[in-house]
Parts: C-alpha cells; sequence; structure tokens
C-alpha cells in the first residue's frame, strides 16, 4: 500500500462575495483534515477579501507560466488591449492584464481570432470560458477535489476541466435558482452541488439537474448571522442605538440598473435609490419614536444624511450581522441583505419599483413579510412593524460549512486516488 499523502484541494472563487462562502468551508474541512493542503485560486475581488482572512491565494498572474513564452506574449497583449474600462481599485494592473489576457487568449484557441473578436465586442467579459486554460491548471496542480462556486466563467471551466480530469466538484450555490438562473440552466454538473434550502433543491431538479447530486446545506457565508457572539453585539448595538425606546428600521440601498433580463424592454430609473431615501427619511420623521438607519450598497457613493437624530449612516464597512439583531425591520429592494435578515429573525418589507425585482420576489420565496411600491410604503412599514417579530430558533448545530465540509469529504471518500488523513 503507498504511503498515505495530505489530500489537495483545488478552491477557485470570483469576487469578495462568493469567497465568503468559500472560507468558511475551508476552516471546516482543515479542522477534520489538519494535514489538508490548499490551493487557493482567488480572482478578481476575492483576492481582498482571501487576504484579509490570512490566505494566501493565487491568481491568474501567478499561473501565467502554464502558457509557453509566445502564447504568454499574446495573452499579455490582449490582456493589456482589453484594460480599459475593465479594471478595478481593488484587483492589481498586472491581475487584470493576465486575467483578462489569458481569457482572450483561450477564446482564441476554441473560436479562431475572428469569431473570438466578435464574441468579445458582443458580449465583454461575459463571453469568458477559459476552458483551455483551466485544463492546463487542473494537470499542473493535480488535486484531489475542486471547491467552486456557481459563477460563470472560471469557476464553470474549472468545473468542466474536473469532470474531463476525473477529479470530483463540489460548488456551492448562494441564492435560490429561480427559473432563467443561468446556473440552474447548465448541462454540464459537478459532482455534487451544495445549495440553501429545500426549496432550490426543487428550483434544481425542475430545470433537470439529477437529485442525487444536490445536497440541502445552507450557504456558508451566513453562518456567523446567528452566532452568541452576534446576538450579543446585536443587542448592545440596539440599545447604544435607543432600541429600547425607539423603532429602529434598516435601509439597505442598491443601485438600480439600467436593464435586466427579468424586465425585458425596460430601461432603470437611476434616481430610485435616492427617491427611495428620501421617501424613508420623510415617513420617519412623521413617527418620532423610530430611527433610520441608512446602508449603502459598496458600490454606491455614501448618501449625505441630514443633520438628524432620527437618521443614522452605516457604513458598508461597518459590520452588518450584528446590525440586523439590533433592528426591528429592513426595508430593500433586491439586495441579498433581505435574506440576511430574514435568517437573522428580522421583519422584512421588499420595495418593488426595481427593474430586478422580479428576479427576487422575496415575498414568494418566504423571505419578505410584506412587499410593495414605493407609494404604499407610509402604509406597509408601520402595518410591518405592528406584527410580531418572526420566531428564530436559538438552537446550536452544524453550520453550513460543517455540512459542506461533509460533503466534500464524501466526496474524496468516494474517489479511489484519495487517502484522508483525518484527526
Amino acid at each position: 500500500m503507498s504511503a498515505a499523502r495530505p489530500v489537495h484541494l483545488l478552491a477557485v472563487a470570483y469576487g469578495g462575495g462568493h469567497m465568503a462562502m468559500v472560507l468558511p468551508v475551508l476552516r471546516a474541512l482543515r479542522t477534520r483534515l489538519p494535514q489538508l493542503r490548499v490551493t487557493l485560486l482567488a480572482l478578481t475581488t476575492a483576492a481582498r477579501a482571501a487576504r484579509s482572512a490570512g490566505e494566501s491565494p493565487l491568481g491568474y498572474a501567478d499561473l501565467l507560466d502554464l502558457l509557453d513564452e509566445t502564447e504568454r506574449a499574446q495573452a499579455l497583449a490582449l490582456g493589456r488591449a482589453l484594460l480599459p474600462g475593465n479594471s478595478h481599485p481593488d484587483v492589481a494592473e498586472a491581475e487584470s492584464v493576465a486575467y483578462l489576457g489569458v481569457n482572450a487568449w483561450d477564446l482564441q484557441q476554441q473560436l479562431g481570432t475572428e469569431a473570438a473578436q466578435a464574441l468579445l465586442a458582443a458580449r465583454g467579459r461575459q463571453g469568458f470560458d477559459p476552458l483551455h486554460f483551466f485544463r492546463r491548471v487542473l494537470a499542473h496542480l493535480q488535486p484531489d477535489l475542486l471547491l467552486a462556486t456557481n459563477s460563470p466563467r472560471s469557476e464553470q471551466a474549472a468545473i468542466d476541466a474536473a469532470t474531463e480530469a476525473g477529479v470530483p466538484s463540489l460548488a456551492l450555490l448562494d441564492l435560490f435558482a429561480l427559473p432563467g438562473d443561468a446556473f440552474a440552466a447548465r448541462t454540464r454538473y459537478p459532482s455534487r452541488v451544495c445549495v440553501l434550502s429545500d426549496s432550490v433543491r426543487d428550483n434544481l431538479v425542475a430545470a433537470g439537474w439529477p437529485p442525487a447530486r444536490i445536497a440541502v446545506t445552507g450557504n456558508p457565508a451566513f453562518d456567523a448571522i446567528n452566532t452568541a457572539q452576534t446576538r450579543a453585539q446585536g443587542a448592545a448595538l440596539r440599545q447604544a442605538l435607543g432600541g429600547d425606546t425607539h423603532r429602529l428600521v434598516l435601509l439597505a440601498l442598491q443601485p438600480e440598473p439600467t436593464a435586466h433580463p427579468a424586465a425585458p424592454g425596460r430601461v432603470g430609473d437611476p434616481t430610485l435609490p435616492d427617491r427611495l431615501l428620501q421617501a424613508a427619511i420623510a415617513l420617519v420623521r412623521q413617527h418620532s419614536d423610530w430611527r433610520l438607519i441608512v446602508r449603502p450598497h459598496p458600490s454606491q457613493p455614501v448618501p449625505a444624511l441630514p443633520d438628524d437624530a432620527q437618521l443614522r449612516l452605516s457604513p458598508p464597512t461597518e459590520p452588518l450581522h450584528p446590525l440586523l439583531h439590533a433592528v426591528d425591520a429592513v426595508v430593500t429592494g433586491t439586495s441579498t441583505v433581505a435574506l440576511e435578515a430574514h435568517l437573522a429573525g428580522r421583519r422584512v418589507l421588499q420595495l418593488l419599483d426595481s427593474i430586478a425585482a422580479p428576479a427576487m420576489p422575496y415575498r414568494a420565496l418566504g423571505v419578505a413579510d410584506a412587499a410593495c411600491p414605493l407609494a404604499e410604503l407610509a402604509q406597509a412599514l408601520p402595518a410591518l412593524l405592528a406584527q410580531p417579530m418572526p420566531a428564530r430558533s436559538q438552537t446550536e448545530g452544524p453550520t453550513a460549512a460543517d455540512r459542506t465540509g461533509e460533503q466534500a469529504l464524501a466526496l474524496l471518500g468516494a474517489h479511489p486516488s484519495s487517502t484522508l488523513l483525518t484527526q
């Protein structure tokens, strides 16, 4: 029998939000497999989140040696040409050039130069599918398991390459897989997908996914919402904000898209976030025992609030989960803050004016307690605040990260090339 070797996990995540799903799973697996070897490929803004958590991630720029000298020169030239308009302040220029260039080079390998250029002109980064590159990544790293999320492009290419190479893959799905969802519509499946709830599993099955590939685990990004520490921080914050004598309402803003697949032919109103803010301020001023906490989306400018004791700004850098436990209700459009508030046991009111609202029917999904257009906010919010707070279980149990880790261990146990070294 060959000597046991540490399990090698390749994790791939694009963007900070999806990295928040992956990091708790890595922690859970390291607890179970102390000798686990992790290679973390953190793409674009995921790298900053990974480093903040103490990880040492790789990016496209670190893997350029997987291309030969000629290919590398071609890719970098393509990346530099695509860089204008495709940079981000949280992503190093060298990484952006490598990401853009490798993906553009990969398209040329798949389609030829002219067809690749036409696709890039029509779809931009949405047309990326770096399958050739991830075949080389898998061949070079030879992992025992691939961990990814439901992001398209790089992560889908990694899953496809793993399937070709006979490497088991575990994907984390963040939200609901509603009809029309690109992930739900896929026909090339990971070995296992971990989902938020039974209803999400049902949505995938209805879309044609094999039920045996679906595991209901919850979303690891939300594990911290209801820890004892988070609830205690929320209680302290509520007292500091005057929650003993005031109703505390959180307004979670987000930009309005100019177009959305859920509303073909409709154009988003860029003034909607400000109109929502002004209506909420006016409503709170009609109730002397209310206080409004305004939280802009990280991609939005911070709004200038009037100097008013009833108003408070919550910058995106403030921890969200204790704040959710501090407030009485949350008002938002399609922000995922609605789901987090629901999981924290808060009352949720969804405003339906966004062109993206049909894609996130929070009332139908059981996330929102009420839903209305902005014109009805003045009636709907007082009615919601008059309702009792939803019951929430305080029972401690396995986290979503723990359950997801169990799925990873099951896949490794079923894979003959893996030898688990557990505690």
